[in-house]
């Protein structure tokens, strides 16, 4: 699923490509993708053929594309889905899923090379998507809502589970996952293993800081998430460490800052951390 920075860049993008655009052809390459919520192709594309986009919003990592007529377009990412803008003449292929295009030109391409695609997408009355769309009750958004520290501190305690473990759990904060964790604890220069029962007020504050700084730099190193078939992707075509990662995915390699190796650490069953054992000590 994208993080945190790239679902707010893709918003912002979107918004700038596709508010005001109304929706001529519908094209659905995998009917799955439209459960729960159509039963069938033609009724997602009569639903949203002839559709002004007025706004795009975030709510978590999930979009919503308000329509004109109290209806909002959702799309759903799901573990491995993405947008991407093409040309309207564009061929629909694997692994795109759908494609929707608009009368003043331009397409939205919906993808998913995951092995089962989690994308979904659907139109439905603007409350309804918008309750389809909830994050967890009391889920901080560091971008949309960031909250004083003290109260960044809290959430994270509670419970008192490894650093990691906290910044990545989605009941706790908003699109945290394995990569924004990663950066923001070696950022801070805390250990991934560490309970937040330890850490002293200076510490909470510079564990809260270099969140807002990691967020603010993915957001920059995203570019044109919309031109790219996987933009969260923590590797480069090379199959190397994308350039703007200080840790994730870099075990073995030396530390940005210290030269240390990077280790790969199991925290719990499927829980794995990025850290420099020097840097992170």
């Amino acid at each position: 699923m994208p993080e945190l920075p790239e679902a707010e860049v893709l918003r912002r993008e979107l918004e700038r490509e596709v508010v005001g655009k109304r929706v001529g052809e519908v094209e659905v390459r995998t009917p799955g993708v439209l459960q729960p919520w159509h039963r069938t192709r033609p009724d997602f594309a009569k639903q949203l053929t002839d559709g002004r986009v007025g706004a795009v919003r975030r709510i978590g990592v999930r979009l919503l594309l308000d329509l004109d007529d109290d209806r909002s377009w959702l799309v759903d990412p799901g573990p491995t889905g993405s947008l991407h803008v093409e040309a309207p003449d564009a061929p629909v292929k694997a692994p795109t899923h759908a494609a929707v295009r608009f009368t003043a030109g331009g397409a939205l391409h919906l993808s998913d090379a995951g092995k089962p695609v989690g994308l979904r997408t659907g139109v439905l009355p603007t409350a309804e998507a918008e309750g389809e769309a909830e994050v967890a009750p009391g889920a901080i958004d560091l971008l949309a809502d960031p909250p004083p520290w003290q109260d960044f501190a809290r959430r994270l305690a509670d419970p008192d589970d490894p650093l990691r473990v906290g910044l990545a759990d989605p009941r706790r904060f908003v699109g945290l996952g394995d990569v924004s964790s990663d950066e923001i604890l070696w950022e801070a220069g805390l250990r991934p293993d560490r309970a937040p029962s330890s850490l002293s007020a200076q510490e909470f504050r510079r564990l809260y800081r270099s969140a807002q700084e990691v967020l603010v730099a993915a957001m920059k190193a995203s570019g044109s998430v919309l031109d790219d078939i996987d933009p969260d992707s923590p590797v480069d075509e090379d199959g190397t460490p994308a350039g703007h990662l200080n840790v994730h995915g870099r075990d073995g390699m030396p530390c940005p800052r210290c030269r240390t190796s990077i280790l790969r650490t199991k925290l719990r069953r499927d829980v794995h951390a990025h850290h420099c054992p020097r840097c992170q000590g």
